[in-house]
């Protein structure tokens, strides 16, 4: 073919506007109509093709719409035809860049409404990808190709024929059902997070493999949808009759694109749940290794009875992991900032930004547990100025607290981050009664020492506020609090890079560096850091463990520092010899 070759005696084909695997479309002009349209033809031309497609152009033709590129029917002798359309000179979103959530919204609006319109009229695309949604330069979407199947084959596997594309349709047209409206449902859920995430939910590659891993029902994390994951977990959910229809998905994604926020849909937990089936099982296990399922929930599993245990040798990297939390950017663990029952996951995103993952245990609850006590309970998150705060408590009523949070300005929903995370420290919590255990940690380390130990009541009579105050114990024993009416001592354990520890005026006490900084760990407070124990990272940095001594309280920070100062000096003698 060519350009100015006519076909059937009516169309001029002007120029080749697509190419594909499966046929050819050409721009032509309608010699009787004076209009341009677009023909498609299909490369396979063998009997029963031109009846094929007359049959499935006069479904389209049903489907009436703006939003819908329209179907004017069938052209060319016997079985070597061309089917007529619209001509929309807009490009295709197949392989098209990121798109920010709301844009993705209001482009999935519109094929919403297009998709209600076609399921008004009876008619289910069955192959909605991004590949069939046109955008032109005004933001104008159209759907193309509904229900013109005829023309491309239909993917056919080692499981069977499937109408569709594998990585888009279904969970039960992956299992040989007929598609429905809900399945172009969520066809259209599994096409905007591949827009806004840059991969459709259950990945790409061989056919089979991504069957398979559809047929389980559980799609990937949202990692960028922010205001937008509610209505891809409504529109991603594993059972049919659960989803929305496509004119309620329509106006939860007008809202989206609005910059309004959309409430969790009815039964849509923080996201879709698997039941899992004997059937299943092999791909189901590949998946858990990335984190992607949660199997502790499902119908058969007993309930999670992990305890924390000593908690001293409790490891709180046991539960962490920069892999899966690498879908957000370069992730790397840092075992060695903060208290000794932290654990942190770094994660780089644009710039010199980064999201700081926190695993780290805290004490046992005290008031009455709100389930069974014997059981892990996951609380709902926790959104703060600085991010989002998920916490577990254990079997024992210790608690786990993960938390995903920046100081710098990034623009992410903390919770996603903060969710992928919890899910990985839950599937390691159910695997295990305890905690796993931490490596031995060196005999000098102040992970041996008893804070409340280092200061005697002979110590504290020294500063008249807190004579005879009763100590505060903490998390095991690695911080201790005297609170008096003055104000708060605090004596904490913590580990720090050289910088920061050096941060301050430096005395010398017991052949200890230490440092004085006001204001140093919060408003209306001052530190001492008593440097202790150097030892290397695992990233060749030096880092140092520290006795922090930490005086709180409305009154003169002369006063605060003078505290600090008197309680460093029993502190640093009584420090374990280096």
């Amino acid at each position: 073919m060519r350009s100015d070759d006519v076909i059937a005696d009516r169309y001029r084909l002007v120029e080749l506007v697509g190419s594909g695997g499966m046929g050819i479309v050409w721009l032509a002009d309608d010699l009787r109509s004076n209009r341009q349209v677009a023909l498609k033809r299909p490369h396979v031309t063998a009997p029963g093709v031109r009846s094929g497609l007359e049959r499935e152009a006069e479904i389209a033709q049903r489907v009436v719409h703006p939003g819908v590129v329209k179907v004017f029917g069938v052209a060319g002798d016997t079985d070597d035809c061309w089917l007529v359309m619209e001509y929309f000179p807009g490009d295709s979103l197949a392989g098209q860049r990121l798109a920010p959530p709301r844009e993705v919204a209001a482009i999935g609006a519109q094929v919403a409404g297009a998709l209600a319109a076609a399921h008004a009229a009876d008619v289910v695309h069955r192959d909605v990808t991004p590949g069939n949604i046109m955008v032109d330069a005004d933001g104008v979407v159209k759907v193309t190709d509904f229900g013109i199947s005829a023309w491309r084959a239909a993917t056919i596997t080692i499981s069977g024929k499937v109408s569709g594309t594998p990585a888009y349709v279904s969970p039960e047209v992956a299992n040989g059902n007929a598609a429905t409206a809900s399945s172009d449902v969520f066809s259209l859920g599994a096409t905007l997070f591949a827009l806004v995430e840059g991969e459709p939910p259950f990945g790409t590659g061989d056919a089979d493999a991504v069957l398979s891993r559809v047929r389980t029902g559980r799609v990937d994390i949202a990692a960028r949808a922010g205001a937008l994951r509610p209505v891809l977990d409504a529109l991603l959910q594993r059972d049919p009759d659960a989803r929305p229809t496509a004119a309620q998905a329509k106006g939860m994604l007008e809202k989206v694109a609005s910059g309004q926020s959309v409430p969790c849909w009815p039964g849509v937990r923080s996201r879709p749940s698997v039941v899992l089936v004997a059937a299943a099982v092999i791909a189901v296990v590949a998946v858990l290794v990335l984190g992607l399922v949660r199997p502790w929930e499902s119908e058969t599993a007993g309930p999670v009875r992990t305890a924390l245990g000593d908690p001293r040798s409790a490891d709180p990297c046991s539960v962490a992991d920069a892999d899966v939390l690498g879908r957000f950017g370069e992730a790397k663990m840092d075992p060695n900032y903060g208290g000794l029952n932290r654990c942190d996951v770094l994660i780089a995103v644009a710039g010199d930004d980064e999201i700081d993952v926190v695993f780290e245990f805290g004490e046992a609850v005290t008031e009455a547990p709100t389930s069974e006590p014997s059981t892990v309970t996951r609380h709902a998150p926790e959104r703060n100025d600085d991010g989002c705060d998920i916490a577990l408590t254990l079997a024992d009523q210790a608690v786990l607290e993960v938390v995903a949070k920046s100081y710098d300005d990034v623009d992410t929903d903390f919770c996603q981050v903060a969710d992928v995370a919890a899910d990985h420290a839950e599937s390691v919590l159910s695997q295990h009664e305890q905690v796993p255990r931490r490596p031995p940690l060196d005999p000098r380390s102040l992970a041996n020492v008893d804070a409340c130990g280092l200061l005697g009541a002979a110590d504290l009579a020294a500063v008249p506020a807190y004579a005879g105050v009763t100590p505060q114990p903490g998390f095991a024993d690695w911080s201790c609090r005297w609170q008096s009416p003055r104000g708060a001592l605090r004596v904490i354990f913590d580990r720090n890079d050289l910088e920061d520890a050096a941060r301050g005026t430096e005395l010398a006490l017991s052949g200890r560096d230490v440092h004085v900084e006001p204001e140093g760990y919060g408003d209306f407070t001052c530190a001492a850091k008593v440097s202790h124990l150097r030892y290397q990272d695992d990233f060749g940095d030096t880092r140092t463990e520290l006795a922090l001594v930490v005086a709180e309280g409305g009154v003169a920070m002369t006063e605060l520092c003078g505290v600090v100062r008197t309680f460093a000096v029993p502190i640093a003698a009584r420090l374990p010899q280096l």
